[in-house]
């Protein structure tokens, strides 16, 4: 997969499934040996990483259910569902993948089978949703951004319908965009070597000679925009929220030292109540977590385009898988952290969790009882 190993994300799908064994001598052993990628490797990006994503799949359900039950006419309930499904894809498919783990102890060959297997859809799926969820990221840091800064103007125009159509339209183009890299591998099935068993491997398919070689040139750039403007749109606004925030705690506090009336007009200096701060801080929260994961995604990016040999299967193999590893593990830690975030910083989450844990606890009790 030389011509698709251009970026973290297309390196993702191929570089579990080379063996450090196949690295004897000629990729670098100072900055990350074999021995230590292969503890990493078992320790970090499948156990842990499974654990993180099952996990994940719980906790994004639920976020679903109760955003579901607050309804949707407030937009950062949209927003935050949508961002929860997209999240809900991903750890879903890193939780199939990372099944081959369990599956090794009951046998070996059926755990490679497994893994190689999920290479080429499963894994490609979850690339996909990464890159939707950090385009929805930044949506939702843009459009606060905006409400903040312009919030009587911007606040009419953004309704729950234009939501929807823009979280949608975002989602269907990165889908879109990335859709053919889900045709460009297929499973082949061989006697593995030394035994009477078959197992799976993958292989370049018929897709990918005839129209892949030139795809590949758009998917390489599409998996490197996407999560670059995705992160320079959160930091930038970021920014301008944090600075917004800290002129109105200002006004605030000037507010309280002043004993005199206000003049008509002075309120409306200060836009935000203290339930758009409160909102304000929670989606603070989701988009520093996001900034996060996408800083040693795009630092990557940014290495492999000054040293070549910053790339799987290259002298500099065992460092970037490595990093790699550590992006994946940081992706599903990303994706199981937002109902934490909203239980702590939404009264209104928090209330409604409570009430579908609580009758989820009585409705157990009633039945172990009858």
């Amino acid at each position: 997969m030389n011509s698709s190993c251009r970026s973290v994300t297309s390196i993702c799908n191929d570089v579990i499934a080379v063996t450090v064994s196949s690295a004897v001598s000629k990729f670098d052993q100072v900055l990350v040996s074999d021995e230590v990628l292969v503890t990493f490797t078992s320790v970090v990006d499948t156990w842990s990483s499974l654990v993180i994503a099952f996990l994940g799949i719980v906790c994004n359900v639920l976020t679903i259910i109760v955003f579901a039950g607050l309804g949707f006419k407030d937009t950062v309930n949209i927003t935050m569902t949508v961002i929860a499904f997209w999240d809900l894809v991903r750890v879903l498919c890193g939780a199939i993948h990372r099944c081959y783990g369990p599956l090794s102890l009951l046998s070996p060959t059926l755990g490679k089978s497994w893994q190689n297997i999920t290479i080429p859809n499963v894994n490609s799926l979850q690339n996909i949703a990464s890159n939707v969820a950090y385009v929805i990221g930044g949506y939702v840091a843009l459009e606060r951004c905006l409400c903040i800064s312009f919030p009587f103007r911007v606040k009419s125009l953004m309704t729950p319908k234009v939501t929807w159509l823009a979280c949608s339209a975002l989602s269907i183009i990165v889908l879109a965009s990335l859709f053919p890299s889900l045709f460009l591998l297929e499973i082949q099935w061989m006697k593995s070597t030394g035994q009477d068993e078959l197992v799976a491997i993958y292989r370049y398919s018929t897709f990918y000679f005839t129209y892949g070689l030139a795809y590949m040139n758009f998917y390489k750039y599409f998996n490197l925009l996407y999560p670059f403007i995705s992160l320079s749109v959160m930091v930038v606004s970021t920014a301008i929220i944090a600075y917004t925030l800290g002129k109105s705690s200002r006004f605030r506090k000037k507010m309280l030292k002043t004993p005199t009336t206000p003049k008509q007009g002075t309120q409306s200096t200060s836009t935000l109540t203290k339930r758009d701060v409160q909102v304000v801080k929670m989606l603070l929260l989701v988009i520093v977590s996001y900034i996060l994961v996408l800083v040693p995604r795009v630092t990557t990016f940014m290495v492999q385009l000054f040293e070549p040999e910053f790339i799987v299967l290259r002298f500099y193999n065992n460092i970037f898988r490595l990093i790699v590893g550590v992006i994946l593990f940081l992706d599903f830690v990303n994706s199981s952290s937002g109902l934490a975030i909203y239980y702590f910083m939404s009264s209104k989450f928090r209330s409604r969790i409570q009430w579908i844990v609580r009758n989820a606890v009585i409705g157990c009790s009633c039945s172990t009882f009858k």
